[in-house]
């Protein structure tokens, strides 16, 4: 049973197979339920359901985080990022609608709390750890609540059975983060510093766990979106009382810096704790990679990096179906053009920049140094089986000549978040036959090259015809490893909820707002960029050291790249108060930020589908593919109507 609790596949699935029984029963009913609270089976499994509300972050479908960002475009009219993106939602669309669930667990969690000592087949240490996960767990849904829809109704214990929730109103937006925080103070007293020991409990919250929710909720309490923003001031409940504070308070910059300061002391101050960012030469290798270790940071459970993730679900393996170019896949998952510019050259430099190297336009003719690095002569059936192979395994990335020169000598962390057109798919068996299915007639040359072009063959996906509007597919978090041909996965995969390099981002991010010339900034920024296998962000543009617009612009590039695809972004540029800047309709797109507005990617429209192939430059145009529609209202996510009709004193978020 323990097993069954703890690995959280059987915990949160539980939230997808109907196993809400005990969310959904009415709180008389618990207090009295003597066969619940008598049986360890029983409070175990009871406890099991106040974990199924975590979301799995299934970030290519439910989630709306990826597709309502800049970064992310899905091609699927299904999902609820089209209609979003569109403007086509309002109070009582039911796009992502999380909120009863949440408030469900929560008062499961005081349910628990309140009976849990009643077992007497639990031990006391047993008891006192179970009652510190509910506590985490409440402040956890008070924080997705918080972060999804601004301020919640704060309930801090177990409401009556007479209750006039009617008659509850919304806490201020302060409050609720110092709650959310309290409980996390009050969850990690009783639990571990790390599960190391146990590893049968991995998933489970621990100090590290708690101390890294603190750090991203304080950050977002710091963030110009709650921190002195005027545009909140008229966002009141009924009795006139203020739900956001619109003056500006710069301390809260040094409470989020020092919550993730915590998190850092854990990593060097507690080696037991294996607590830092993940290099592929100090986990088996002999030599360090950085596209190696950057790719494996997503794929290989437990390591190093991951402070906080669940283990054992089938989320990524959909995510790869999603991503991997047709046919027999369902590839359209689209990063736009604003992520790919984004990325920096293998030199640190921004493609902006006059000494980056950048070229735009026209064919590469020389290949990327780590294109080959065994020197193999890949001119045979044997020599392109070791190339291939050299690939799948992270030995071999970067440009090859005759690639698209917009995407030669980019950093490492392109090449593993990017596949873009003609690049050799990795995640497809060696077999030659089987890659030479991904390709057209006059390009089966045994390496399986992505044809995103109009008429190319990965835009043939599945019964449908699915496929990337940009013109690009997302390849991180994919195993290269894996066969898509035949949907072989060779290992079992976790989702990855908070890893040490958003700590350190975060850690900087606040530091550079009220003290930008901390040796700490360097320090950390310097450890993620020696990671990504390219120089100090102060080596390539040393005029920024100690300007605190500068850096901010740069730290957060660095998050946009370091964290792509992963969800931050959507919650970076609302946070930030960015996501609301205007398209100025020039003929490109100038912007870094704008969640509204024409999205651009290649021309993937371009051209004859009987001729075209990967000599045709008319693909490379970059244009819209689709134009957006954001307000600010949809900084936050309605309070649903159905709620809202409830209770007379539960008012709408500002502008819907």
């Amino acid at each position: 049973m323990k097993k069954q609790i703890i690995i959280l596949v059987a915990v949160l699935s539980c939230m997808f197979a109907g196993c809400s029984d005990f969310l959904d029963k009415q709180p008389d009913d618990m207090k009295t339920d003597d066969m619940v609270w008598s049986s360890r089976t029983e409070v175990e499994g009871y406890l099991a359901n106040v974990y199924a509300a975590i979301p799995l972050h299934n970030l290519h479908q439910d989630d709306p985080w990826l597709g309502c960002s800049d970064e992310i475009d899905l091609s699927w009219t299904v999902y609820n990022t089209y209609g979003i993106n569109l403007g086509n939602w309002n109070p009582s669309s039911g796009f992502y609608n999380k909120y009863s669930l949440w408030y469900r667990a929560i008062r499961a969690s005081f349910v628990f709390e309140n009976n849990v000592d009643k077992c007497d087949e639990l031990g006391k240490d047993l008891k006192i750890q179970y009652k510190a996960e509910v506590k985490f767990l409440r402040g956890y849904y008070y924080w997705l609540l918080l972060r999804q829809y601004g301020p919640v109704v704060l309930l801090k214990e177990l409401q009556s059975g007479d209750t006039d929730y009617a008659s509850l109103m919304r806490a201020p937006f302060d409050e609720c983060v110092d709650y959310i925080c309290q409980m996390m103070d009050e969850a990690e007293k009783d639990l571990p510093l790390h599960w190391r020991d146990n590893t049968s409990w991995m998933g489970k919250p621990n100090k590290m766990v708690c101390k890294a929710i603190k750090s991203q909720v304080l950050l977002l309490a710091a963030s110009p979106q709650w921190n002195g923003n005027e545009e909140y001031e008229d966002f009141k409940n009924p009795d006139g009382s203020q739900l956001a504070n619109t003056i500006y308070d710069e301390n809260k910059w040094e409470k989020a810096a020092a919550a993730s300061r915590e998190v850092i002391n854990i990593s060097e101050q507690n080696p037991e704790a294996k607590l830092r960012l993940y290099k592929n030469n100090e986990n088996g290798d002999d030599e360090f990679n950085p596209y190696k270790s950057y790719v494996d940071v997503q794929l290989i459970k437990w390591n190093c990096e991951i402070i906080w993730g669940a283990y054992g679900n089938y989320n990524t393996e959909a995510w790869m179906i999603h991503t991997t170019p047709g046919p027999k896949t369902l590839g359209g998952v689209g990063p736009t053009q604003r992520l790919v510019d984004a990325f920096l050259m293998e030199n640190g430099k921004t493609i902006d920049d006059p000494n980056s190297g950048y070229i735009k336009d026209g064919f590469s003719t020389t290949p990327n140094k780590h294109w080959n690095p065994q020197n193999r002569a890949v001119n045979t059936e044997d020599g392109r089986k070791k190339m291939i192979a050299d690939i799948r395994q992270c030995d071999a990335w970067g440009h090859w000549a005759g690639d698209w020169n917009m995407y030669a000598n980019r950093e490492p962390r392109f090449y593993a978040s990017i596949l873009y057109n003609r690049r050799i798919i990795p995640q497809l068996p060696d077999d030659i036959d089987k890659r030479n299915y991904f390709n057209t007639a006059g390009q089966k040359d045994g390496y399986a090259r992505a044809e995103l072009y109009y008429g190319g063959v990965s835009r043939q996906s599945g019964s449908y015809t699915f496929f990337s509007r940009t013109g690009y597919l997302a390849f991180k978090n994919n195993d290269p490893m894996a066969n898509m041909y035949d949907r072989i996965f060779p290992q079992q995969y976790m989702n990855v909820f908070i890893r040490y390099a958003e700590i350190l981002l975060n850690y900087i991010e606040a530091l550079n707002e009220y003290d930008p010339s901390n040796a700490d900034i360097r320090k950390y920024w310097d450890m993620i960029r020696e990671r990504a296998g390219i120089p100090s962000v102060f080596s390539t543009n040393p005029e920024i050291a100690g300007n605190k617009d500068l850096q901010r612009e740069f730290i957060i590039r660095e998050r946009q790249i370091e964290l792509n695809s992963e969800g931050d972004r959507y919650f970076t540029t609302r946070r930030r108060w960015l996501a609301h800047t205007p398209d100025q309709g020039g003929a490109t797109d100038d912007r870094k930020y704008g969640d509204g507005g024409r999205m651009w990617g290649m021309d993937i429209n371009a051209g004859d589908p009987a001729s075209n192939n990967f000599s045709f430059s008319g693909f490379y145009n970059v244009v819209p593919f689709e134009t957006r529609i954001f307000r600010k209202e949809y900084y936050l996510f309605p309070i649903p109507q159905t709620e809202i009709d409830m209770s007379k004193k539960l008012v709408q978020n500002p502008w819907w």
